[in-house]
């Protein structure tokens, strides 16, 4: 288990804090993700858990115990980094098994180790071959065998999918996600990819400018953001938002040009002029009933296409099934689902909760 209570990081000649009292408690063999935009501080805070930053303030608990001030190798963690971090001069099996070297594992356990560790991740036959002959992907499999032979129960991985492609980084997701299972540790993994966030934690933590956004599981943070922000950052394409004036008599919202209809309770508990709607792209659906827009641009994806449309002064998108053949100026008519609308305060950008009627309960 790691408890954060109030952990902050101040730079020297720097007024601004990179992490800013964040507190969280990370359960024992959980997959527990750190995402946020680059320079959001989680890269910073996963440093402050290995032990290669200093504290500046609060506390970091392992397994109930204070270690602040422990040495990186006595807080029982592995740790696997962005660039890999591998010794050019060293075989595949040297560099995995250099950190048992070093605490004078006995070599009869380091082989046992190796065998097992190698043949998890695919690299039984490499272990005699130097990295300069591996591609990015076993690179990345010989950290990650390195991060297993410790048998550490805390692994930390800082962006370590980042250096590749797009078909190897969804393949990497799935082998992680499993050996973290198989393994049963407890795993603290940062990415600024919020497709990996969501598809490998079981909880994660949403960082911006060093605070803490939003803490819970990707379908949670998904279906009820906290802010504009996270509302906006998690999702692809990313939620649309704008402002809007709640017409109660009329029960719509008005949004540009568009008038989204409002069920009763929504509209008499939204009579105010400080608010913004969002709504997801998938929340858009083409119907015959639905409001006219003008194409602004398509991109289809093969099974999806997404439309691209004018709101006032905002591009919105439409992310809906099918190979449509719009062009720039046709003409479409969309439909808004109403009971996947959200609304933000224009002040605070914090979230107008509403409660499963779908009355407002705080504004």
């Amino acid at each position: 288990m790691i408890t954060l209570h109030q952990v902050s990081k101040t730079y020297e000649n720097s007024d601004q804090k990179a992490v800013k009292d964040v507190s969280v408690h990370i359960k024992k063999g959980e997959f527990f993700v750190l995402v946020g935009p680059s320079g959001c501080g989680k890269s910073t805070l996963l440093r402050m858990i290995a032990g290669l930053e200093e504290i500046s303030s609060g506390k970091l608990l392992i397994n109930n115990d204070a270690a602040n001030h422990l040495q990186p190798k006595d807080r029982q963690l592995s740790m696997v980094f962005q660039n890999y971090a591998l010794y050019p001069h060293l075989t595949v099996e040297e560099n995995i098994l250099f950190g048992l070297k070093v605490r004078k594992i006995a070599k009869t356990e380091r082989q046992k180790r190796l065998v097992e560790a190698a043949e998890m991740v695919g690299l039984t036959p490499y272990l005699k071959a130097k990295p300069r002959e591996l591609s990015g992907g076993q690179r990345q499999r010989v950290a990650l065998a390195r991060a297993i032979v410790s048998e550490a129960p805390i692994c930390l991985m800082d962006e370590p999918l980042s250096n590749l492609d797009a078909k190897l980084r969804a393949q990497m997701r799935v082998e992680i996600r499993e050996i973290q299972q198989r393994l049963g540790i407890t795993m603290i993994y940062v990415t600024h990819d919020q497709i990996e966030a969501m598809t490998m934690g079981d909880r994660m933590m949403v960082l911006n400018k060093g605070e803490i956004q939003q803490v819970g599981t990707p379908l949670d943070i998904y279906n009820h953001p906290a802010n504009e922000f996270v509302a906006s950052f998690i999702g692809s394409p990313s939620m649309n938002i704008a402002d809007c004036e709640i017409d109660a008599v009329q029960k719509i919202a008005r949004v540009g040009g568009l008038s989204i209809s409002l069920e009763g309770p929504i509209s008499k508990g939204l009579q105010q002029t400080d608010i913004r709607v969002g709504i997801r792209p998938e929340h858009i659906n083409i119907s015959e009933q639905g409001q006219p827009v003008t194409v602004q641009s398509i991109e289809v994806l093969g099974n999806e296409s997404i439309i691209n449309f004018l709101v006032g002064n905002h591009i919105w998108s439409a992310k809906v099934p099918g190979q449509m053949k719009y062009k720039r100026g046709d003409r479409v008519c969309l439909q808004f689902q109403m009971d996947n609308l959200h609304f933000f305060h224009k002040s605070t950008k914090e979230v107008i909760v509403l409660d499963n009627e779908r009355e407002v309960v705080a504004i």
